[in-house]
């Protein structure tokens, strides 16, 4: 049985070792580090004899942009007819891409949107599913049962006809 995260992403098996207490602390020291950076970087040079004279930071939002290829299926679904093979393919695809977002915000605190660009696996590697995903919508979409309505909820776009995820671009 795979363990899950805070956020409901499979954890590998270095995660699983770390205790939640940990797994938090580390999130929160990374978001600590992440803008003492940011700070250090608005720091400026003094302009003669004014005290406090610096750039005082009011919001501060990362965002992180992603683009990779989807996997194949499995090779031991190579075989299915073309129909059942593509179904798969979406399935696995649509699944992926969600297991993906889920994990990059619960491992990069600081992050709180995320575009993406997914990629079919094989050339000319056309676009299957592109968006901008916000921390906030992933939560209020897990009680959704379907992976695709999920990611459309989310901000993804992508075209599936017949069960087929097709390109939109």
């Amino acid at each position: 049985m795979k363990a899950l995260d805070v956020a409901g992403a499979t954890m590998s098996g270095a995660e699983r070792g770390i205790p939640r207490r940990g797994r938090l602390f580390l999130g929160r020291l990374a978001q600590t580090l992440f803008r003492r950076a940011v700070l250090m970087a608005l720091t400026l040079g003094p302009r003669g004899f004014v005290a406090n004279d610096r750039l005082r930071l009011s919001t501060l939002a990362a965002r992180l942009r992603l683009e990779w290829r989807t996997r194949d299926v499995h090779p031991w679904d190579e075989a299915l007819p073309g129909d059942r093979r593509a179904k798969r393919f979406c399935e696995q695809t649509l699944l992926d891409t969600e297991a993906a977002l889920v994990r990059c915000f619960a491992m990069l605190p600081q992050i709180e949107a995320i575009e993406l660009r997914v990629l079919e696996p094989w050339e000319p590697n056309r676009l299957l599913l592109a968006g901008t995903v916000e921390r906030m919508d992933v939560v209020t979409a897990r009680a959704l049962s379907s992976p695709a309505m999920r990611l459309r909820m989310l901000g993804v776009r992508c075209q599936i006809r017949d069960g087929r995820l097709e390109p939109i671009e």
